[in-house]
């Protein structure tokens, strides 16, 4: 069964909205999310601390799934229609498991 890690990018704002959403999924098992910070040419949209620090504060949230799950994913993902759209990344896992 082929995995892939799906790494999706937010703001804060849209925290607990794709929280809900990935929790109504169920061919994920979980995910984690951790606080990033973006850098982007189009710094402009950020506000002015960020104009200042010259990085956006972003969210980020790691789903390692299957490949059957990704379209349910998107699926639920895209009817969350936020006005920054969500961005992702999907890229295959040569390996994963537990060390014990």
């Amino acid at each position: 069964m082929a995995t892939k890690l799906m790494k999706l990018y937010f703001s804060q704002a849209q925290k607990a909205d794709v929280v809900d959403c990935l929790l109504q999924v169920d061919s994920i098992s979980g995910f984690s999310i951790y606080a990033i910070e973006g850098y982007s040419r189009s710094h402009e949209r950020y506000d002015l601390a960020e104009q200042i620090s010259g990085a956006r504060r972003m969210l980020t949230a790691e789903i390692i799934c299957t490949d059957a799950a990704v379209p349910a994913l998107q699926k639920a993902l895209a009817q969350l229609h936020f006005s920054d759209p969500l961005r992702y990344t999907l890229v295959a896992i040569e390996a994963n498991g537990h060390l014990n």
